[in-house]
């Protein structure tokens, strides 16, 4: 569960949750902005009215398609590199499959090659 967490999950949501990360950021930089804005003015009516255009000038829209492309580009490269760093059978050795010694399994194993 934890291997298919790692590569799959992981690398999916990573772009998409950094993403809101920054917007949140964003968000909160415009504001404090527009507060210094607002602040410096004095103007009490019109520096700290908000418009239909400032709202639009400020509105940030979430590219899916660019998010899930991000995550699918992350996956297989981890699981590419999964395959380079991932465990190997020793030289010499062959894959025994899982069975049953005296009523119990036995897993999977690499065991040296009989001659």
């Amino acid at each position: 569960m934890v291997r298919i967490l790692i590569s799959y999950v992981i690398p999916l949501l990573l772009p998409t949750v950094m993403y809101f990360i920054w917007t949140v950021w964003v968000r909160r930089q415009i504001a404090a902005n527009r507060a210094q804005v607002t602040g410096a003015t004095g103007d009490g009516d019109e520096g700290g009215e908000i418009t239909a255009d400032d709202v639009e000038a400020y509105e940030i829209r979430t590219p899916w398609f660019r998010l899930i492309l991000a995550g699918a580009g992350l996956v297989l490269v981890g699981l590419m590199l999964s395959v380079f760093f991932g465990p190997k059978n020793p030289p010499g050795s062959v894959y025994q499959p899982p069975h049953t010694e005296d009523g119990k399994v036995v897993p999977g194993q690499y065991v040296p090659k009989p001659n």
